[in-house]
């Protein structure tokens, strides 16, 4: 992303509902991994770093952007423990994390599971990676675009994805199920209706109050049935908690493994 789409998330981070309700949904999906303490946390891609300060308090959060104004709003949020790099180069060691977070990050690669091989090793064993990505390629839109997404998923994808490169899913479900009515219409129907959004153009929005508050309850309520509902049937992203294969699973995966490299 420019300097300037970074800015501009960064001051929305704080309140608007689309970042408010990621927090709530990353607490839900992790749910108890997150009272362990102690924890040493890594956000791959965190970005303006609103998500490593929230976790802050459940142990040591560590943030890694290959965006030099992103890192620069972390440090505004008190998160210093930073390192600039690319996912590929990542300046760590191994087994040095319990949990990994790669939120809105895969889809901009073209070969996801080669970068998410390449974050593998950084886990303790027992350690847990949690991932998302935005949902159903039809709903690709100028908002994709212009924060350089390659591509978005499917529910099974990811987890095909996630296995190519080492790990076992231990939960995969649908997310921002509010979300994906208003962006089916927006970026689904609206297009082929010959609307189209303009280019170069994020679809983060200022909202009246009372309507960012609306949409954060619903986030809420998301959340809270998360912590109750194994899988959600549909919405604008996908999310997945895994953990790092045993062998045996590892064995199971090498058929599709082996094919990726054929393609």
């Amino acid at each position: 992303m420019d300097d300037a789409t970074i800015d501009e998330m960064s001051a929305l981070e704080d309140h608007h509902w689309w970042f408010v309700g990621k927090r709530l949904l990353v607490a839900a999906l992790l749910g108890e991994r997150l009272d362990r303490g102690g924890l040493r946390i890594l956000d791959v891609g965190c970005g303006t770093g609103a998500v490593l300060a929230h976790l802050s308090s459940r142990g040591e959060v560590v943030g890694v952007d290959r965006s030099p104004q992103a890192l620069a709003h972390c440090r505004s949020r008190g998160v210093t423990r930073l390192a600039c790099a690319d996912v590929a180069h990542l300046p760590f060691g191994r087994a040095q994390f319990d949990l990994v977070l790669m939120l809105d990050v895969l889809e901009h690669f073209v070969d996801p599971a080669a970068v998410v091989a390449d974050v593998r090793p950084l886990l303790r064993p027992g350690g847990t990676l949690l991932a998302s990505v935005p949902a159903f390629q039809s709903l690709f839109s100028e908002h994709d675009r212009a924060v350089q997404h390659v591509r978005r998923y499917r529910a099974g994808e990811l987890r095909r994805v996630l296995e190519q490169g080492g790990f076992v899913v231990r939960r995969l479900t649908y997310t921002n199920v509010l979300a994906l009515p208003p962006a089916a219409i927006v970026r689904g129907l609206l297009p082929r209706l010959g609307f189209h959004g303009r280019s170069g153009e994020t679809d983060f929005r200022e909202h009246a109050a009372w309507v960012n508050r609306l949409l954060v309850g619903a986030y809420q309520l998301e959340a809270a049935a998360l912590r109750f509902l194994p899988r959600l049937p549909a919405g604008l992203s996908v999310a997945a908690l895994a953990e790092v294969a045993g062998a045996d699973e590892a064995r199971r995966h090498e058929p599709s493994r082996a094919a990726r490299q054929r393609a």
